[in-house]
């Protein structure tokens, strides 16, 4: 047998899901009933043929099961569907998937980007920010769980964080858990969204609205966290950052930046690309980059670690008890 270049079997299966997902048909069947085709099609608001078409396809991929005859069959969700699309768990992933849809939509524009340098202009939808914003917090309990237990050990015992681009808050509540005193940093918008996925948690932090390429909360912070945001921007504006994190960072506190790195993440050149499509000015960057942003901040005893529980890596460095005074 030929072998394949890509798996378009795979592709498929997410488009499959994203359909189900957007259509209402998923959430049709949340339920623990069975249900016949026309109740499943009214209850989405749907077309019954079509909708009978798409179980029938999920029924094949195991992620609705079947019950009754062939003439009046009855659908519910598999447990396979429900833990990953559904009900809240470690196994959800329900806003990833759609968020992956988001990305594939956006990569189809890549030849216009190659050839102009630069992503097409659009408005991005509330939709499309909710969406990546609740895909944060999906995020693997033990890529968390490796990331803060890293910070510790290098840090040592702290008492005062700064989440910078925390999203909905999924690291920055692991840290308060542990009796830290944390400030979440985002945009407005995604402020707001952090708050619904907190729900009453949301009063063991301190939420702040803003552009953190404009200015940081004022410190000292005992840590200062970037997860996922260096490759937003260019490496101009990653110094200019770095520069204003140290003036954050209490004397003996720790700077900490999760992100992929360019020559050790296995998955860094692809999403460089992906950074290409969406960005201004993105990309991954270097270990020496991100050694020489930091060194000329003023930071030290700079380590980077790759995670045993995800491609990416983590970078710690700390600054000096004793340092200069700020240059005017």
């Amino acid at each position: 047998m030929r072998e394949s270049l890509i798996d378009g079997h795979a592709v498929e299966r997410v488009l499959l899901i994203v359909g189900a997902l957007r259509s209402g048909l998923i959430d049709a069947l949340a339920g623990l009933e069975a249900l016949p085709v026309e109740q499943v099609a009214a209850k989405a608001g749907a077309d019954v043929r079509a909708t009978g078409v798409v179980l029938e396809a999920l029924a094949a991929e195991e992620l609705v099961e079947v019950e009754g005859g062939a003439d009046e069959p009855l659908y519910r969700l598999s447990p396979l569907a429900r833990a990953h699309l559904v009900e809240e768990g470690p196994d959800l992933e329900r806003w990833s998937v759609l968020h992956q849809a988001n990305k594939i939509r956006g990569w189809l524009e890549l030849p216009e980007v190659i050839r102009n340098g630069r992503p097409l202009p659009k408005d991005k939808p509330v939709r499309d920010l909710r969406t990546m914003a609740s895909a944060m917090g999906e995020r693997d309990p033990e890529v968390l769980a490796e990331i803060m237990d890293r910070c510790l050990a290098y840090a040592g015992p702290i008492s005062t964080m700064l989440d910078v681009g925390g999203a909905v808050g999924h690291l920055a509540r692991m840290f308060a858990r542990r009796g830290v005193k944390v400030t979440l940093l985002d945009r407005e918008e995604v402020i707001d969204l952090a708050r619904e996925y907190l729900g009453p948690e949301t009063e063991l932090l301190e939420l702040v609205a803003g552009d953190y390429t404009e200015a940081l909360p004022v410190g000292p912070f005992d840590l200062v966290y970037f997860g996922n945001v260096y490759h937003i921007y260019s490496p101009e504006t990653n110094a200019r950052v770095s520069r204003e994190a140290f003036w954050q960072t209490a004397p003996g506190g720790t700077v900490a930046i999760q992100d992929y790195v360019r020559g050790r993440s296995r998955a860094a050149a692809l999403f460089a690309v992906n950074m290409l499509r969406s960005t201004q000015d993105g990309g991954v960057w270097s270990e020496g980059e991100y050694r020489s942003w930091l060194e000329a901040a003023g930071f030290v005893d700079i380590k980077v670690h790759d995670l045993e529980s995800s491609p990416a890596q983590l970078i710690l460095a700390r600054r000096p008890r004793f340092a200069a005074p700020r240059s005017a």
